[in-house]
């Protein structure tokens, strides 16, 4: 048994190091993965690679090609629109599901984060893409933590996780007009979780997703889609 919960820990190490690899672009779109390669530089065995990468691939991160071997999916603007389109279905209903369940102490420490993001953000701010995944995080993923609805959850985290791979690419940290976009339409969602109105909120996320994908699907585009 001991031996079994090793190699679990193991694989699922090995899942978090190449899945940050994809998301931040070490491991490059369309990039062919060398299992062998990989191996030595983890200075683990293949059989702890191999279910990590089957793991990925399952997730959409990996895919193989007969003969060839196993690559990094390509980004693309179908993909993305199809990843937006599903979280448009998806995220509405979370925030509906949690609007009265989330206790008034976690609304008032998300408003907290969120005047604070807004202070940081100026004309010569570089970290647009930091507080966009740090406002998924803490408005997005409270949201999922009281929809009461485990797959649901883990669905959404992994489209947003998905889409992060998009906005590090097109670097959104140089568009403060987005960040701040991106800004008054969490704040909007969270002001009305406030209210305790869950039809308003679920809107207010519509709205959020609707306008998150024109943007992101411009910016990628602007910066040399596949």
């Amino acid at each position: 048994m001991g031996n079994k919960i090793s190699r679990v820990n193991l694989t699922e190490e090995i899942y978090r190091i190449v899945k940050e690899d994809i998301l931040t672009h070490k491991l490059k779109s369309g990039e062919k993965i060398n299992i062998d390669q990989l191996a030595r530089a983890l200075e683990v065995s293949n059989i702890p690679i191999r279910e990590a990468l089957s793991r990925l691939q399952s997730e959409g991160y990996l895919n193989v090609i007969p003969f060839k071997g196993m690559f990094v999916n390509m980004m693309s603007v179908k993909e993305l629109d199809e990843l937006f389109e599903i979280r448009l279905q998806l995220e509405p209903l979370a925030v509906e599901k949690a609007a009265l369940l989330i206790p008034d102490e976690t609304l008032e420490l998300l408003q907290e984060t969120m005047n604070s993001i807004q202070t940081q953000q100026s004309p010569k701010s570089t970290n647009g893409l930091g507080s966009i995944k740090e406002m998924n995080m803490s408005l997005h993923g409270t949201i999922l933590a009281y929809c009461e609805n485990t797959n649901l959850q883990n669905l959404v985290r992994g489209y947003i996780e998905q889409i992060q791979r998009y906005l590090t690419y097109i670097r959104l940290n140089l568009d403060i007009n987005t960040t701040n976009e991106e800004w008054s339409e969490h704040n909007a969602v969270l002001q009305k979780l406030k209210q305790r109105d869950p039809k308003g909120a679920s809107e207010a996320m519509s709205k959020h997703i609707m306008n998150s994908r024109k943007r992101t699907n411009a910016h990628f585009i602007e910066a040399g889609s596949n």
